[in-house]
């Protein structure tokens, strides 16, 4: 009786490539030449006549043994799975099988076909292994890993992400890179940096925080290119360096400012002199300098304490920093001794810029902490450069020598020299 049930002779499943057992009540009735070689049977009675349970895992014989009742039962095929058996020799093997009904000598019968899986099973299982060891390792970064696609789009950044900006990765991903970034085109400078090296390593930059604050970060960074060579994105790391930066900038601060009255130290004003110096030489700019020297200042220490003077010194400074210029700089060269640079000055310009200092200076009562204020005078010796200047040792004794002449003539007045 035709029930639909698949029925091919044996000679054409012999020249199959893939595996091919047939199965009637639990026995192994057929097996084809590439069965058998999976089997490793040294001949077909090593198979054939054997029940399968000798053959199948048992963990998964129960599953093997339902679908043979399945196909038993009528017309049936089984979907494909992956089940574990043992050959001849008791290797493990793991096979993908898919089965159906089929008449075999006139009986209803399972056909079993099959692939080896094993070494594909391996792979995945290493490549779950190195996801997994991958995944771990991403839990438990501090740093934050990152990719990003040819378009800047970020398509992968670790969990650390969420320590750091406040954003959690799934809140980054899907996102352009530089919404992250205070300045958008600090991004297109990074990649730039990376498309033409191949890579960075501890690039400066800054992010913004979901709760809007600024963090400093360092960059490691490689290009991603295509199968073709092409330029497919970027990945690599960044870090939190704010307290580093922090740090590096209070020890530049310390190292350049003059720590009583916050304005350039010795070294920093010499320095800004040097530079506005070689400016002057190179484009000819109009170039003042002034020495400033409070009056009678060692009496005001003398009477009332160290303490008493550096206020003096404090609220001297604001006085000539309000007269100034933005593009003017003053730093202290020492004690109560200021230098103020005018650059891009005319002599015109720099005696009124001196004039409405020493006024401010003579008008202002300074409260020095004692019982009244007190009114003190300031002398300015000024110089402008000239060709001849060298260096600026030159500008320097000229200017010192104006202060002095200053002094002599009775203090409380600007001296050219």
């Amino acid at each position: 009786m035709n029930l639909g049930i698949t029925s091919v002779p044996p000679d054409i499943l012999d020249h199959l490539p893939v595996c091919v057992v047939i199965v009637n009540r639990d026995t192994v009735v057929y097996a084809n030449p590439a069965a058998q070689k999976l089997f490793e049977a040294a001949n077909p009675e090593e198979i054939l006549g054997h029940s399968i349970n000798e053959f199948i895992h048992p963990l998964d014989q129960q599953r093997v043994l339902a679908r043979v009742r399945r196909a038993e039962e009528g017309p049936y095929t089984n979907p494909p799975t992956e089940y574990r058996i043992y050959t001849c020799k008791r290797n493990l093997v793991v096979i993908g099988m898919t089965s159906t009904t089929y008449i075999f000598q006139g009986e209803i019968s399972l056909l079993a076909a099959f692939m080896d899986m094993t070494e594909r099973t391996a792979m995945e299982a290493r490549l779950r292994e190195t996801d997994e060891q991958f995944q771990r390792m991403m839990n438990t970064m501090q740093d934050v890993f990152y990719r990003t696609d040819a378009e800047g789009i970020t398509r992968y950044v670790c969990p650390a992400v969420k320590q750091v900006l406040g954003f959690s990765a799934e809140e980054i991903m899907g996102r352009p890179a530089a919404d992250f970034y205070p300045d958008p085109s600090d991004r297109q400078v990074l990649k730039e940096a990376i498309l033409r090296e191949g890579f960075v390593r501890d690039f400066p930059g800054q992010m913004r925080r979901k709760d809007g604050k600024i963090i400093d970060i360092s960059i490691s960074s490689t290009v991603i290119l295509d199968e073709e060579g092409k330029y497919a994105g970027v990945e690599g790391i960044w870090r939190d360096i704010t307290e580093r930066r922090n740090l590096e900038r209070e020890l530049e601060r310390r190292a350049t400012t003059d720590e009583l009255t916050g304005i350039a130290n010795r070294r920093t004003i010499l320095e800004q002199l040097d530079y506005a110096h070689k400016r002057y030489l190179r484009y000819r700019h109009p170039l003042v300098l002034f020495i400033l020297d409070l009056d009678f200042f060692k009496r005001i220490n003398d009477q009332h304490g160290h303490i008493a003077g550096d206020r003096l010194l404090v609220q001297l400074v604001e006085c000539v920093q309000h007269q100034l210029r933005e593009i003017d700089q003053c730093g202290r060269l020492g004690g109560e001794e200021f230098i103020v640079i005018l650059d891009e000055t005319s002599v015109e310009q720099a005696q009124e810029i001196g004039t409405r200092i020493l006024q401010t200076v003579r008008n202002r009562a300074f409260d020095i902490g004692i019982d009244a204020p007190i009114h003190i005078t300031a002398s300015i010796g000024a110089t402008c450069a000239l060709l001849s200047d060298r260096t600026i040792s030159h500008l320097m004794e000229r200017a010192d020598n104006a202060l002095y002449a200053a002094k002599d003539s009775g203090r409380d007045r600007i001296c050219w020299n």
